[in-house]
């Protein structure tokens, strides 16, 4: 397939482009260089990953043809797992590579591809994404969801380097702007296949211009990759460690700030009301605020348990202790070991969190009304009446209340959760017959 190109517009946008993210670059430089000062060597791979994002990644062997699979963050890098697992299989003779930009979805990236070498994707500046396509030199490249930048597509361009988005996803908000500056997106047509979760995105995408052949519906890939029982050994210890006395037993997982305060006052209003016993397990989106999750804990009268210290021990908890979870990659077992999941980023103007890793368990989920995330997702079990989304906090009680009150109504919740998502699987299975002739053709260029 003969690859796109952009012609005078790319030269216009690239003009335009670059200057402006070079002064976005000097204004944010002194953060990241007080990051790559201050903090700590070694933490999530903060210095080798500072080399890669201006393009220093390894160089690898070359003597096999080699894919290379980016996912911006966790939910991409998790998503991606079935996929790599396809290509694995199917195609043993190819390498893979990772990458991920965030550092909790390089430490993720790690945790799900271990045989596997996993860098950091190169900051869309001079010659940074040039500089990591040739020393990786790979024969194509799939970007999972919708992660376009203008100086990376032309490098690309220029080695001869096909370019697919898979999973891929075009958020409204994304869709306003890139239809504010819809002559100046050359750099959508340097992909060369767009395979995309639903029709809404399809429909998008044609309307910034994009041409109807290249865009693909293959459902999301994310149904294909959830966890649907993987991690029943590990519930199986922290069920009975966490429900010693017979709690309910409660999971908010992803939260974001001022949600866990809320959540805290919420389940305290419950016990004081009903005596229900009601174990709290908090997981914060992002492991670092565990301090001062901890404090606000403690200032509710509460003592706090950290997750790093009770770990290898399992030492017995009080009845009202919560736990803090302040590690990376342990939400699926707590989700597995709960009665209720809490899926934050939904009560804060945040956008959501992924809603289907608890729903796969089959447990009962609720959630807030900031979900423009994971729209489609909450559409679909919302019609099957698989999970519980509040309108507001003033009625996140009442609906908690209820799901802690009865195992029953929790079961049934569960139990059409895991049917909607085994009804939407097989997504993978169709991205990969799209992109698999690019992956061949990388093997017959081998």
């Amino acid at each position: 397939m003969p690859l796109p190109h952009s012609g005078v517009r790319g030269w216009l946008t690239m003009g335009i482009y670059q200057p402006l993210f070079l002064l976005a670059f000097l204004i944010y430089s002194p953060v990241l260089l007080w990051r790559l000062l201050f903090a700590r060597k070694g933490k999530n791979g903060s210095s080798g990953s500072w080399r890669e994002r201006m393009g220093f990644v390894p160089r690898l062997s070359g003597e096999r043809a080699l894919v290379w699979i980016h996912g911006v963050s966790v939910g991409e890098v998790k998503a991606a797992s079935n996929f790599v697992a396809q290509l694995q299989r199917l195609r043993p003779d190819i390498d893979l590579v990772i990458s991920t930009t965030t550092p909790n979805g390089r430490l993720v990236a790690r945790q799900e591809y271990p045989n596997l070498p996993v860098v950091t994707y190169p900051l869309d500046l001079a010659n940074f994404p040039g500089r990591a396509l040739s020393r990786l030199r790979p024969q194509c490249v799939l970007l999972m969801e919708l992660e376009i930048w203008p100086n990376f597509l032309q490098a690309a361009r220029k080695r001869n380097i096909p370019v697919a988005v898979i999973n891929g996803r075009i958020s409204e908000r994304t869709f306003k702007g890139y239809r504010i500056a819809r002559g100046l997106l050359p750099q959508l047509d340097l992909i060369s296949k767009y395979c995309v979760q639903d029709r809404a995105y399809q429909r998008r995408l044609l309307d910034l211009g994009v041409d109807r052949t290249r865009v693909f519906v293959t459902g999301n890939m994310k149904y294909d990759s959830v966890d649907m029982g993987q991690h029943e050994e590990a519930a199986a210890q922290l069920r009975p460690w966490l429900s010693a006395v017979g709690q309910r037993v409660l999971v908010t997982g992803s939260t974001h700030d001022d949600e866990e305060s809320f959540v805290l006052d919420t389940v305290l209003a419950i016990r004081s009301r009903t005596k229900l016993p009601v174990r709290i397990v908090l997981v914060p989106r992002h492991p670092e605020r565990s301090l001062s999750i901890c404090e606000i804990v403690q200032q509710k009268g509460l003592r706090a348990i950290r997750w790093s210290e009770v770990a290898d021990s399992l030492a017995p908890l009080a009845p009202d202790d919560v736990l803090v979870v302040d590690t990376i990659g342990q939400l699926q077992c707590f989700y597995a070991a709960c009665d209720v999941a809490f899926v934050g980023g939904s009560l804060v103007p945040h956008g959501g969190q992924n809603i289907l890793e608890p729903a796969a368990l089959g447990r009962a989920v609720i959630f807030g009304p900031h979900t423009a995330n994971f729209r489609r997702d909450v559409e679909l079990l919302l019609t099957a009446d698989a999970v519980v989304q509040v309108p507001d906090r003033a009625q996140f009680a009442t609906h908690l209340e209820s799901l802690l009150r009865d195992e029953q109504l929790c079961a049934g919740y569960g139990e059409r959760a895991r049917r909607v998502i085994t009804q939407n699987q097989g997504a993978t299975a169709r991205t990969f017959d799209l992109v698999v002739d690019l992956v061949d053709a990388a093997r017959h260029e081998r």
